[in-house]
């Protein structure tokens, strides 16, 4: 759903006038609906706070928080503090600078909200009032205020709205009600929300208030919830809830759970199950694995619940079918196992039908928060910050699955308070903290630097680094350029005559001379290290390929099979070493996505352009596709990887290939006199090592 998600939670528990009770509840109120509504998995809204706040700067608030919208806002104003009403029965809401016997100029009044809700052009709009309106109550229970005040004729105007601009007024009591802070709240007892504020996390924070268990919760669902929650509390308090000119449910927040409730199965496919025909029994089981991808979630439980039986089956065939189907049902977790890197997140993916999308994340650990956006699931480090090699989990429950996915602290990790590039809470970025003042006389970011290096020494083998250096060393000697003009890097007798000598400035020695020189640096460096060395050995590789598989070799075809020879074998060690076990290509955020894929149209381009004689490079070898393909697969990768070490060096990779890309194409400026083709392709490489940099944004959920 488009629109921006706002939300505006005034809440005040000190008075000035000493006649106004102070409220022990407001302050709770304030942080527990700010943290629950501004949690992306849940509410995702841009949240404001104020407390105790003047009457003054509250109308300014509450007339900013509604100016200026367009239709597709949600807005969502709360306001916990103490109701009043004037000698005409009007509403007002005090505040910390309210004089009851001035509430004209001192407190806000209900028609000023009025007046804004009405006057604003968001369609959606939800007010929520956790304040009394006068009557008794129970012995033991604090009450906000005395006296009555009529809400539903405070804000009748909101029946003029029309149109489909649904406006939302609930109260946490009647007109005739008293809004209670907490059963049985003494002098010094620990302050906590109110009874009604309370309901309204918990119906949020925990999903429960999702009662048709769609994945949303509606506002009707909501007050639904909360009228039962504050009931068992206190019988005598009613929330109500008011809808002026509503079309449809408002839908405040995610579930963090999934209620699903099986459909009842056809009679005849009961009757199959019961059959005394192995055979029979077997079709029913091929029929229900295609109900499990169902996207109606009852039929696709159901059809579950009915293979979990059939395991029990005394066909051995049915029973394996109907245990192989039930697997297919359990989500699939990319990466299966999560590390943390320096700045204490990453990321995971869940794959599978809509029942098993279903699962919900948690944290095994108080220290690891975790938001999950659909599919989409983000893991952190919290506060107190997690020692270098700490292990926990991320617990995944669902209709299908109960799984435990490994996290792994690999690097030193910064606490959110000390994190000076950590993404704030809300939507909206925010300029970064400066960085403390050091103790030492080394600089923090050296020390941590430093700290993160020695972790990552141990993640690479040394056998491995001989192995690459070696190689690396070995292709520097087979690619050696030789004397001025004594070995044609490639030659093309037929149709173009072209051919390019050997120079020092070839991508080809220049490639395995970076590979010597990067993979040392596999154990301090890590990730970053690795993915140059990659670019280094999948530049030679696609070289060697177009080289050779285009005939173009000339006398230096044993030099260039030798380099395909090694350059697969280092492939091969690398993949085994590293072990990537799957290889996501989606999600992609779109901008850095449209200029990655610009930068490889712009090199297909240059391939293309003709000189004066009607030949351009892909005359000489279609296989010149190669690269760019290459190029734009490892930059694609690079944005859809979801673990932070493989995007870390799968855009070293990226940008390798697209600083040797550019070298290579410079004879066709200074030797081939084709400028056009140069420019074409340089911009093309620019534009893929820039979309494999562009920062990604995190995005705020909206249901």
């Amino acid at each position: 759903m488009s629109g921006s998600r706002v939300a505006l939670v005034v809440a005040n528990d000190q008075y000035d006038d000493p006649g106004l009770r102070r409220l022990v509840a407001p302050a709770q109120d304030a942080a527990a609906l700010a943290e629950v509504l501004a949690d992306p998995a849940v509410g995702g809204f841009e949240v404001e706070v104020l407390r105790n706040a003047s009457a003054q700067a509250i109308r300014v608030a509450v007339e900013d928080f509604f100016a200026d919208r367009v239709p597709e806002d949600l807005l969502l104003l709360h306001f916990s503090c103490h109701g009043l009403k004037n000698a005409s029965g009007e509403l007002y809401l005090a505040v910390a600078d309210t004089r009851p016997s001035r509430l004209a100029s001192t407190a806000v009044a209900a028609d000023f909200v009025n007046r804004q809700m009405a006057d604003s052009r968001a369609q959606r709009i939800a007010l929520f009032l956790d304040c009394c309106y006068g009557g008794a109550f129970p012995r033991g229970m604090v009450v906000r205020a005395a006296g009555e005040a009529q809400v539903q004729d405070a804000f009748a105007r909101q029946a003029d709205v029309g149109g489909g601009r649904g406006r939302v007024v609930i109260t946490a009591s009647s007109a005739m009600e008293y809004a209670f802070e907490g059963g049985q709240l003494t002098t010094g007892a620990a302050p906590a929300p109110s009874v009604f504020t309370g309901a309204v996390v918990e119906g949020l924070t925990t999903g429960e208030a999702d009662r048709d268990g769609d994945g949303w919760v509606g506002l009707t669902e909501l007050v639904g919830f909360v009228t039962d929650k504050v009931r068992r509390v206190t019988p005598n308090q009613n929330p109500q809830m008011w809808t002026f000119g509503s079309q449809g449910e408002l839908l405040i927040a995610r579930s963090r759970i999934r209620r699903i409730t099986a459909a009842p199965l056809a009679s005849e496919l009961v009757e199959a199950m019961e059959s005394p025909l192995p055979a029979a029994r077997f079709g029913v089981v091929d029929y229900l694995r295609e109900r499990l991808s169902d996207a109606d979630l009852g039929q696709a439980y159901a059809a579950w619940q009915a293979l979990h039986r059939m395991t029990l089956d005394d066909s051995r065939k049915v029973s394996e079918a109907a245990a192989a189907a039930i697997t297919s049902a359990v989500p699939k977790v990319t990466p299966p196992e999560l590390t943390l890197d320096g700045a204490g997140a990453a990321e995971a993916r869940l794959d599978g039908p809509p029942l098993a999308l279903t699962a919900v994340a948690s944290a095994a650990d108080s220290w690891l928060t975790v938001e999950q956006d659909g599919s989409l699931i983000r893991v952190q480090a919290g506060e107190p910050g997690p020692a270098p090699g700490t292990a926990t989990a991320l617990l995944l429950t669902g209709p299908t699955t109960d799984l435990s996915i490994p996290v792994r602290v690999a690097n030193r990790v910064t606490t959110r308070d000390s994190a000076a590039e950590r993404p704030p809470p809300h939507p909206e970025p925010r300029p970064p903290s400066p960085e403390p003042t050091p103790s030492s006389s080394e600089p923090p970011h050296i020390e941590q630097k430093t700290q993160e290096a020695a972790v990552e020494a141990t993640t690479q083998p040394w056998w491995l680094v001989a192995v690459l250096v070696l190689a690396a060393a070995f292709l520097v000697l087979v690619n050696w350029p030789g004397s001025t003009d004594s070995r044609k890097l490639w030659y093309d007798p037929d149709p173009t005559g072209w051919y390019l000598y050997r120079t020092w400035a070839d991508p080809a020695i220049l490639a395995s001379f970076v590979a010597v020189l990067a993979s040392p640096l596999l154990r301090s460096v890590g990730a970053p290290a690795l993915g140059v060395v990659v670019g280094c050995v999948i530049s030679l590789l696609e070289y060697g390929l177009v080289i050779l598989g285009g005939g173009i070799s000339a006398d230096e075809t044993s030099a260039w099979a030798v380099t395909v020879g090694v350059t697969v074998t280092l492939v091969v060690v690398l993949m085994l070493t590293q072990r990537p076990r799957t290889w996501p290509l989606r999600p992609v955020k779109p901008l850095p996505a449209a200029v990655v894929v610009a930068g490889g149209l712009l090199l297909v381009v240059g391939l293309s352009i003709r000189d004066s004689s009607g030949y351009s490079l892909l005359t000489v070898t279609p296989l010149f596709l190669l690269e760019p393909l290459v190029t734009l697969v490892l930059a694609w990768s690079a944005l859809a990887a979801v673990d932070a070490a493989r995007r870390a060096w799968l855009t070293a990779a990226t940008l390798t290939l697209a600083v040797l890309g550019a070298i290579g194409a410079i004879p066709t400026w200074t030797q081939g006199h084709l400028v056009p083709v140069f420019l074409v392709y340089l911009m093309g490489n620019v534009l893929l090592a820039a979309g494999v940099l562009i920062p990604g944004r995190r995005l705020p959920s909206h249901p």
